[in-house]
């Protein structure tokens, strides 16, 4: 019935090029309503059936390696009605990087991710463990590094952009201020890791977070960057001398910001002290004078009246 109302509802307007009556707008709203509750049902069914086939295959090496075979047939190949024998020779040529522990591993890491990504975008309480989970992520991830060389590529692109959510439909999800990238250290660190701990009942645990994320980008660079040219220091060394020393003076501005004021102006001086021939020095001193003259310019919190007075 609702199906011949609206082709009569749209035939009267095309003729007559009337204004919608208020009978037109509820069924119209109404029909609405059906079409973005289909769409929901269908999410949900997509999601259910995603995260179970996610679960399974995270649960080893091998099994991940084996819904990837999967997931790239239908996308690049069933999709693309392309004919059996077309996968058979593209996944023999593929082989050996495919079978390779690496990349198998990175494959993995990759589903975790996604996993995580799912649940954030169907459960926004969940954010309170997050930082924790991003934490622990990229430990796993350094940890590996002997094995995943070569292979980190996969673990900084978007886990939406994988094989594994293109084949499950997962590609347009939506997830307000989400890393998507299981490896994208600076990205977790300022979008899913600090921010809940940049305020100030939580200055122990930010100072905690920007101690590991100092340590995990050092360990980064060292793991997985390549050695300089012969007339050039390593990367490590050169993050060691530079890059490390402005992370710690965000950190400290940070800290600053949020409440550990005194301790942090003192240790912000001892590092320009220390560094005065560092590249960012003069914007150091720049931003420490901003800051010292912003709590002079605070208004000040009258003290509360006694009572009767």
């Amino acid at each position: 019935m609702m199906k011949y109302l609206l082709i009569s509802l749209a035939l009267n307007i095309s003729v007559s090029a009337q204004e919608l009556t208020e009978v037109d707008r509820d069924l119209l709203l109404d029909k609405l309503k059906e079409i973005q509750q289909s769409a929901n049902n269908a999410a949900k069914g997509r999601f259910a059936s995603a995260v179970t086939a996610f679960r399974a295959a995270a649960e080893s090496d091998v099994a991940a390696s084996e819904l990837y075979l999967k997931c790239v047939e239908k996308v690049d190949f069933q999709d693309e009605a392309k004919k059996a024998k077309d996968f058979r020779e593209w996944r023999k040529r593929h082989k050996d990087r495919r079978d390779s522990p690496g990349f198998r591993r990175a494959l993995r890491y990759q589903l975790k991710w996604l996993l995580a990504t799912i649940e954030v975008s169907q459960d926004p309480d969940v954010r309170k463990r997050m930082p924790d989970t991003a934490i622990s992520a990229i430990e796993t991830i350094l940890a590996d590094a002997d094995t995943l060389k070569g292979n980190t590529g996969i673990l900084q692109q978007s886990v939406l952009a994988s094989y594994f959510a293109r084949a499950y439909d997962l590609s347009s999800l939506q997830v307000e201020n989400w890393v998507t990238s299981p490896f994208d250290i600076t990205g977790l660190y300022e979008g899913v890791i600090l921010p809940p701990w940049q305020n100030s009942d939580s200055v122990t645990m930010l100072e905690k977070g920007w101690n590991k994320r100092i340590e995990h980008t050092g360990l980064a660079i060292k793991a997985f960057s390549k050695e300089g040219e012969k007339d050039r220091l390593p990367e490590f060394e050169k993050w060691h001398k530079n890059g490390r020393l402005d992370l710690i003076w965000s950190k400290e501005s940070d800290l600053f910001t949020y409440g550990n004021q005194r301790t942090a102006a003192l240790r912000m001086l001892d590092h320009v002290k220390e560094n005065l021939s560092h590249p960012k020095a003069p914007s150091w001193v720049a931003d420490f004078t901003s800051m010292v003259k912003k709590t002079e310019e605070a208004p000040e919190v009258p003290e509360e009246l006694p009572e009767g007075t």
